[in-house]
């Protein structure tokens, strides 16, 4: 399963590729809301905020041994690629494959 954040004209922009199963570990993109409380889903899409991502990254470093090391990885490339990108919010996707 990929990752990817949707830049603001709609392109797909890679963030993260699962290794989850590979590692013996199960996280997913819902896990960004149910471990941090941040975000929210319009449907299958997880939309943060700047503040967001920045409590996020935070919330990464320090809760790193607390949670699932692919978990964490995804997190920080979640919020190196939302560097990269213009707006007031990052949308996020997974899609299988």
């Amino acid at each position: 399963m990929k990752l990817y954040a949707i830049a603001p004209d709609g392109t797909p922009v890679f963030v993260h590729d699962y290794a989850g199963e590979a590692l013996g570990e199960d996280y997913a993109l819902a896990d960004v809301v149910e471990n941090f409380a941040l975000g929210r889903f319009e449907g299958d899409v997880l939309v943060l905020t700047r503040k967001e991502l920045r409590d996020m990254k935070n919330f990464a470093d320090a809760y790193s041994f607390d949670h699932a090391e692919g978990f964490i990885e995804m997190c920080l490339e979640m919020s190196r690629v939302a560097a990269t990108l213009p707006g007031d919010m990052v949308r996020f996707v997974s899609e299988f494959g």
